[in-house]
């Protein structure tokens, strides 16, 4: 249940975070039903395709991520954790973090996605509450 961060988002990391490039202002969470394991070409134009982006929930927009400090390398959204409320019975396997509000959306910066050790599935009215931690840590 690893993050993992596709060059898309590593080089967003490095382009806002060092070389001064445009950050981006809010990120969002996106669910995901399909099989999938994350690949280093995954970016925001491609997740909903290949990951199979989970959109059957009644808000209108992919949740909000609003973290904590950054502390040690890491952030999460502890205490302001994204919730959606399901319209369907569906399966969640994984989330990914992405820079366009826009269920289904094609545009924006992909920069992380986890896939959960195993899916879970939700049904009609069920609210799934979505915890999200960040860490960037150096290679053991």
């Amino acid at each position: 249940m690893a993050l993992f961060y596709p060059a898309e988002g590593r080089s967003y990391l490095m382009s806002a975070g060092v070389l001064a490039g445009a950050p981006v202002a809010q990120w969002y969470v996106a669910l995901f039903e399909g099989d999938y394991e994350p690949q280093e070409d995954d970016t925001a134009a491609n997740f909903g395709a290949r990951a199979t982006e989970m959109t059957a929930y009644a808000e209108t927009t992919r949740p909000k991520f609003v973290g904590t400090a950054a502390v040690g390398g890491s952030t999460s959204n502890a205490g302001a954790e994204a919730k959606v409320t399901m319209n369907a019975t569906k399966k969640v396997s994984g989330f990914a973090l992405l820079s366009s509000a826009g269920k289904g959306s094609a545009t924006g910066v992909l920069l992380v996605i986890q896939r959960l050790s195993s899916p879970r599935t939700y049904n009609p009215g069920d609210v799934v509450t979505i915890p999200v931690g960040l860490l960037l840590e150096n290679a053991a």
